[in-house]
């Protein structure tokens, strides 16, 4: 992970990133960040269901010792700390949910610059290379062929292309397949 946001610093330092990169770049940013967020959302619900279970768990063991009061109040109680163990629960189910789902984003995202990177390593000394020479003219089929090996045949440029709706719509741009 480091060596991934080291590279893409170092190609924000020297301006090779072009739009879709950099809005590629704000988003792995920006999930990053998400991701962060419901991490410690999930950590705090899970804490606060711990504390209730313990409180619960503590209130019953001494209220059924030293409590002179029928059972029925005390199973009143009880019943009453269960429905706020339930809401707690309900509350970590759903932050695992946003969890997941942030994690899912950011792994996309990430996967996605980390391609690019690595079509860049490829592409870059290619280029070097057959620019010395009139041997450049071969140098769109090269980048073909490593495109399609990398990218699997699917166009990451593409204005469909899931990641790229999902990083417009998240940075609050307009997505590209709605441009007029």
């Amino acid at each position: 992970m480091r060596t991934l946001l080291l590279s893409l610093l170092a190609c924000l330092l020297t301006s090779c990133l072009s739009a879709p990169r950099e809005r590629e770049a704000h988003c792995l940013a920006a999930t990053m960040m998400d991701l962060w967020q419901t991490e410690h959302e999930l950590t705090s619900a899970e804490q606060a269901w711990r504390t209730a279970q313990e409180t619960s768990s503590e209130r019953s063991a001494s209220g059924a010792a030293s409590s002179p009061l029928p059972l029925r109040v005390t199973d009143r109680n009880r019943s009453g700390l269960l429905v706020d163990e339930t809401i707690l629960y309900q509350r970590i189910v759903s932050a695992r949910a946003r969890h997941r789902e942030a994690m899912t984003r950011n792994e996309l995202v990430a996967r996605r610059i980390q391609t690019r990177i690595e079509e860049d390593d490829m592409l870059y000394p290619v280029l070097g290379m057959l620019a010395t020479s009139t041997a450049i003219v071969l140098y769109p089929v090269v980048r073909w062929n490593v495109r399609s090996v990398l990218w699997e045949g699917a166009d990451p440029d593409a204005e469909d292309d899931p990641v790229q709706l999902f990083c417009a719509s998240r940075l609050g741009e307009v997505p590209p397949a709605l441009r007029p």
